[in-house]
């Protein structure tokens, strides 16, 4: 699908968003969905703004001198565990109906928002 006008720079501000308040998750998914995007193409567009969005802190990081060998142990470790957690996901993901997906993606939207309600400073 070739991107409409209009949809760079909305993305452009969303990763903007991102780097100040630090995970855009709940904000950018209902552009995703409204753009029809479903299950392998949802998760696969994420992930790739995801990257993204961690390649950019990564070069920051490295130009101030935050990564250290503890902190790079640490983020590949994580990395690590999110292989396989992407990995599980996956299994769990083709199980799923395009219906039983977006109801998901909703309820933890919603989770999401009540958690922000009852506990905005966390």
């Amino acid at each position: 699908m070739p991107v409409a006008p209009g949809r760079a720079p909305r993305g452009g501000r969303l990763r903007l968003l991102s780097a100040l308040v630090g995970a855009t998750g709940p904000i950018i998914s209902p552009f995703f969905l409204g753009y029809g995007l479903r299950r392998g193409a949802y998760v696969a567009t994420d992930a790739l703004c995801t990257v993204g969005a961690y390649a950019a802190r990564l070069v920051v990081f490295q130009r101030y001198d935050l990564l250290t060998r503890p902190t790079m142990s640490i983020g590949l470790f994580l990395g690590a565990v999110m292989i396989v957690g992407a990995w599980l996901g996956r299994r769990l993901l083709d199980r799923l109906s395009e219906e039983g997906f977006v109801r998901v993606i909703e309820a933890l939207l919603v989770s999401f928002g009540v958690l922000f309600l009852l506990f905005p400073g966390r």
